[in-house]
């Protein structure tokens, strides 16, 4: 009878491996991941260098991993398995009270170029670099500049979870230390840890975005340090609205807990919403929101239509207002809607192929009055952006 179960375990295992190999090469090959919000690695091309580097077989090792069928499927099981087993973090992304999730493990960026995957750490002469460049920015504009470095979940939610701070405070005071130039550092941090400690929902428990309320309180940051606190709209201006009660957000896809409940998206409202045109890469949209969206796995991208080269607002009447010059990744999207109220706006998108990186010609083409750039810790540490900034 013995023989006969493991002849049995034996002959599913292989049935399964067999039937998982034969999948693998029917199966078409998938470039986007909805569930994950990215894009999928598609098969690598072969050729020599790439086969005596050693790229071609990291390129491979990546095309398995992201097309093995089941994927998401698996990646949930293991989620379960690895909090069953009380490690309380899977695939870099930990679980805290409440459900709260926040990435810990980052792909950095070193100053020379390479990159470390996995890593709680930033490398420290690249993070320099990057300060330098919002340095060199400061020099070369003819208009004031103002620079918030929005936190990241695990600086923000820090007391979510049972995970020394001191990866996270030594990143925030060595952004401090090397602050120069004659620019304005929105520190921001320290405000949101205190509301988020009180239970205020400032950030996405499954994403890792500010929320509708995070971005309104970002507004009246950066409406403070221009001196237009008296201009700022109170949150009793705007009317808000729940639009989703089911949002998982990329935290929750890369962390394969599928237990863990949704968040909510509020959108809010102005009376005058109607009153601005609002135009995305030459295209113009309904508004500041693309409903449409709640719709898809990215609700997200309900505000501004998700990610776009370069977007516009302006009054329709033609009213003359100052012009703001945003390079931004997606944490303005929510923060733009606040902003228009006061300025004709123009956002491009430091995280495009295209390069956006020459900020001062940029402001000069726009006739910008002002320089704002919203730009989150993590693309900081994780990516080359600001380091060229001129």
């Amino acid at each position: 009878m013995k023989r006969i179960v493991q002849a049995l375990t034996v002959g599913m295992f292989l049935l399964a491996l067999f039937g998982f190999s034969v999948a693998f090469f029917v199966l078409p090959d998938q470039s986007f991941s909805e569930q994950e919000n990215r894009s999928l690695r598609m098969s690598p091309k072969l050729t020599l260098d790439g086969l005596i580097s050693g790229e071609y077989a990291e390129a491979v090792n990546d095309y398995f991993a992201d097309q093995f069928p089941l994927r998401d499927a698996l990646v949930g099981c293991k989620g379960v398995a690895e909090v069953l087993a009380g490690r309380g973090e899977n695939n870099g992304i930990l679980l805290g009270a409440d459900g709260q999730l926040a990435r810990r493990l980052f792909s950095i960026r070193c100053a020379d170029g390479e990159t470390v995957e996995d890593t709680d750490a930033f490398d420290v002469k690249h993070l320099k670099s990057s300060m330098e460049g919002l340095s060199r920015l400061s020099e070369h504009l003819d208009v004031p500049l103002t620079v918030m470095l929005t936190g990241r979940n695990i600086d923000v939610a820090a007391s979510a979870f049972d995970y020394p701070t001191n990866p996270s405070n030594a990143l925030l005071d060595t952004i401090r230390a090397e602050k120069r130039g004659q620019y304005e550092l929105l520190d921001t941090v320290p405000m949101y840890r205190e509301r988020f400690e009180r239970g205020e929902y400032v950030y996405y428990k499954t994403d890792h975005h500010w929320t509708s309320l995070g971005a309104y309180l970002a507004y009246v940051e950066i409406m403070r340090s221009f001196g237009m606190e008296n201009e700022t709209k109170n949150e009793d201006f705007f009317a808000k609205t729940v639009v989703s009660e089911d949002f998982y957000g990329s935290l929750w896809s890369a962390g394969g807990m599928k237990f863990v409940p949704p968040d909510r998206v509020e959108i809010w409202y102005g009376a005058d919403d109607g009153d601005y045109t609002v135009t995305a890469d030459g295209k113009q949209l309904e508004g500041f929101y693309t409903l449409s969206h709640l719709e898809k796995k990215d609700q997200y991208s309900v505000f501004l239509d998700g990610t776009h080269d370069v977007v516009t607002v302006t009054k329709k009447s033609g009213e003359e207002r100052p012009v703001l010059l945003i390079p931004k990744d997606s944490f303005a999207n929510s923060l733009a809607p606040f902003l228009a109220r006061h300025f004709d706006l123009v956002l491009v998108n430091l995280s495009s192929k295209n390069d956006f990186t020459n900020v001062s010609d940029l402001a000069k083409s726009y006739g910008a009055d002002r320089v704002l750039i919203v730009y989150t810790i993590e693309n900081v540490i994780t990516a080359d952006r600001l380091c060229r900034l001129k």
